[in-house]
């Protein structure tokens, strides 16, 4: 009998010991975030805003929330044009996070070798193709799982950049001008 254990190479151990600290740190930080702690911070610190917020961003490409509340935030704290612009920053670096971490789940588990053992043919899954990474992210789950997926398939970097910065640019000028306007409506 093979035991599992001993067969994974130390660089293996090595990728699958980062991927569980970074998920519990996302974990920690979900569970322990504070609105009001951060509202504080951003009162006393003005200047930072962009800086937290981009962090924050990064952060959330960890976890699946949504990063739309924090566009509309930034929409009415410092204007629509430099909260989508924050956005689309932000969006983009959340989503490399999550592609790197996708192709380093890929690697630990070998998805590449196990993938056309997938059920329901997900093996064929066109992943490399423009319109499955462009209107992929348009389901539920799709911006998080596209990125995942896209970096467990190993799409080519050239690719999923520019099929993740269109769309983010299109939901963070519309989410930005959009919310602003609705929220500003409604008060």
């Amino acid at each position: 009998m093979n035991n599992i254990g001993l067969n994974i190479s130390k660089e293996k151990r090595l990728k699958f010991s980062l991927l569980f600290g970074v998920i519990i740190i996302g974990l920690f930080l979900t569970v322990f975030f504070r609105f009001e702690h951060f509202q504080e911070l951003i009162e006393a610190n003005p200047s930072l805003i962009v800086l937290i917020s981009l962090l924050i961003y990064a952060l959330l490409g960890m976890t699946f929330i949504p990063t739309s509340p924090i566009t509309l935030f930034l929409a009415v704290l410092i204007g629509p044009l430099m909260a989508a612009l924050v956005a689309i920053l932000g969006n983009t670096i959340s989503a490399l996070v999550e592609y790197k971490v996708g192709g380093a789940l890929g690697d630990v588990f070998d998805f590449m070798e196990k993938k056309n053992r997938l059920p329901f043919n997900l093996g064929d899954l066109p992943i490399h193709s423009p319109y499955v990474l462009l209107f992929g992210r348009l389901v539920p789950g799709g911006v998080r799982g596209i990125s995942y997926v896209a970096g467990a398939y190993q799409v080519p970097m050239g690719l999923f950049l520019s099929t993740t910065i269109t769309m983010n640019i299109l939901s963070a000028f519309f989410i930005a001008y959009g919310g602003e306007r609705l929220i500003s409506l409604i008060w």
